[in-house]
């Protein structure tokens, strides 16, 4: 069965377990039951930042388990109803029924921001502010019994993933200097990299990027020099780029469309861009994470 074909019944949650484990795309030996999302609270390391909020979605039975927490990207991980987006929802029950507890973490809502993605001064930022949402949210979660605290991963996307990036890099300022575990591994979906390509990028974390090759918003080129320049100072990290495949491939239905995105650091002030799934892409992206998860979290 191929992975796009499953997606069709993304509509059905219940259906979802099922439909994994036949594509093949689950670790038979670690499948549960996704729980309900629980509303939890964390602080992020960031001086006088709010206390933040997540939603917490774990399997069946008391863990200690594997975890991995999600980064949202500039249009935050709620509708504007409060709901989980749909990409956010697929990805933390794909997780889920791997046998991993997920964290989502939200940056924005405690903030008071919504989306950025047409704020061309964003009032938060992946370099500044969200890596210590990101340490904030790992020193939550290495908190509590139900999880291995020398187990966790950090998947981002987009802002998120370049959040991500900020994160793992070896001269992080938001890690903290007493910590016994750092973050054992971390996945990126088409982040940015015009900006941490000049700091001669390099990380001690084995890292993943998934890029589609036509992407117009996140460019490819930028994230190949950076990765090239990291591994070849002993980085664990690589990249993968889809043919085909634009901003936002990974999404279970999302039309491909034309949006028009605002930004301090485009020359004109904002920019023309495409986004939307392609099911070739996301397949080979799902399959790929999957094996480089079960790799370093095993």
């Amino acid at each position: 069965m191929r992975f796009a074909a499953l997606l069709r019944g993304f509509a059905f949650p219940l259906l979802l377990p099922a439909l994994l484990a036949g594509a093949g795309l689950l670790s038979t030996a670690v499948a549960a039951r996704a729980s309900d999302y629980q509303t939890v609270s964390f602080k992020s390391l960031q001086p006088d930042a709010p206390e933040l909020s997540g939603l917490l979605l774990k399997p069946d039975g008391a863990g200690p388990f594997k975890a991995v927490i999600m980064l949202h990207g500039c249009s935050g991980m709620l509708t504007k109803s409060g709901k989980l987006k749909k990409r956010p929802t697929f990805w933390s029950k794909w997780l889920v029924e791997r046998g991993y507890l997920v964290l989502l973490a939200d940056s924005f809502s405690a903030r008071g921001v919504n989306s950025i993605c047409k704020t061309r001064d964003r009032p938060v930022t992946p370099d500044r502010d969200r890596p210590f949402d990101a340490y904030g949210a790992l020193a939550y979660l290495q908190g509590r019994a139900d999880v291995r605290p020398d187990r966790v991963a950090l998947m981002g996307w987009s802002n998120g993933a370049m959040t991500l990036l900020w994160t793992v890099r070896r001269k992080a300022a938001a890690r903290p200097a007493d910590m016994a575990h750092d973050f054992r591994a971390a996945a990126a979906f088409y982040p940015g990299c015009v900006q941490i390509d000049k700091t001669n990028f390099t990380t001690d974390i084995p890292t993943i990027i998934q890029m589609g090759e036509a992407d117009d918003w996140t460019l490819p080129k930028p994230c190949e020099r950076m990765v090239a320049s990291a591994k070849a100072q002993g980085s664990p990290i690589t990249i993968d780029l889809h043919p085909g495949a634009y901003h936002n491939f990974d999404h279970p239905d999302a039309k491909v469309k034309t949006i028009v995105t605002k930004n301090s650091v485009y020359a004109s002030g904002e920019k023309r861009v495409h986004t939307g799934a392609n099911p070739e892409a996301r397949d080979m992206a799902v399959q790929n994470v999957g094996a480089f998860l079960d790799r370093w979290l095993d």
